[in-house]
């Protein structure tokens, strides 16, 4: 069956309409948003085509409720999909709920260094004043986002940040962008983008989990037939409670493993695991755990 790629993941039934180009498959009251899985993409042009075409998807599904979007390039059939949807379930009802109600928006902040002489105190120079503005920045944006990510800055950017906040509170970031812009009307050019799906903060990433893998977690809990939750969860934590440090990751990853099995019947073959993947710590290192 023909790879496709997953474009996000929704709770309850899909769309009446899906956008163009998209599939829908639907397992455990989740609905998996399927689109083309594209070619190799060669050329900065491909590849910001592609990630418009992807993000006009994302922002057509936010009319359907709360969006889980995937990293671009996660391609699984229809019915991996599917298994994937069942197995994950409650990792991805638990992400769901907690960004129940969230939007992401994008600020970006450039200023004029030409013009910076203009706005300089007495001794002070053009990095002092740069920093000085950044900072004042960074507070009138700080107060409104539940959680925020520092994105790469080029030399002309004061601020470049993701913002999870509430679509109740979109009010609240206008009234602080009119802040920023107070500070130096002239001298600074404001961009807002959004809002959109949570990307930089929860991002899907689907983990094929091989038979041999399989085979690695049982013999490491020490496991054989049915895996019972509730043994799982009591062997994890003493397994955990004894090993180094080293060993921790291991253990947790070899657990998420075995967690699959309790929900999904097709043991026998490959499983995907699902991974949050965000950009810098903008999900909490106790959600990474999770599972």
């Amino acid at each position: 069956m023909r790879l496709r790629e997953v474009v996000a993941v929704l709770e309850g039934h899909p769309p009446s309409v899906l956008p163009e180009g998209t599939e829908a498959v639907c397992e455990a009251g989740l609905t998996a948003i399927l689109g083309l899985l594209p070619g190799r993409l060669s050329g900065r042009r491909s590849l910001l085509e592609h990630a418009a075409r992807r993000q006009a998807v994302l922002e057509r599904l936010m009319a359907c409720g709360t969006v889980l979007p995937a990293l671009s390039g996660s391609g699984l059939t229809p019915a991996e999909a599917t298994a994937a949807l069942a197995a994950n379930s409650p990792r991805l009802r638990q992400e769901l709920r907690r960004l129940a109600g969230r939007v992401q928006f994008q600020v970006l902040v450039q200023w004029d260094a030409g013009l910076a002489p203009t706005r300089m105190e007495p001794e002070e120079t053009a990095e002092d004043l740069r920093l000085r503005f950044a900072h004042r920045i960074a507070e009138a944006l700080a107060g409104v986002a539940e959680q925020h990510v520092n994105l790469p800055l080029r030399d002309d950017l004061l601020a470049n940040q993701a913002l999870l906040l509430p679509q109740s509170r979109t009010d609240d970031l206008d009234r602080s962008l009119e802040q920023i812009d107070a500070l130096w009307t002239e001298g600074l050019r404001i961009r807002q983008i959004g809002p959109s799906p949570p990307v930089s903060f929860a991002s899907l990433t689907f983990r094929r989990v091989s038979s041999a893998a399989i085979r690695r977690a049982r013999h490491r809990f020490g496991l054989e037939g049915p895996v019972d939750p509730i043994r799982l969860r009591a062997l994890r934590r003493d397994l955990l409670l004894r090993a180094a440090e080293a060993e921790r990751a291991e253990i947790l990853a070899a657990a998420d493993v075995l967690d699959l099995l309790t929900r999904c019947a097709a043991s026998g073959g490959d499983l995907h695991l699902v991974r949050i993947w965000s950009e810098g710590q903008a999900v909490p290192a106790d959600l990474e755990d999770a599972a």
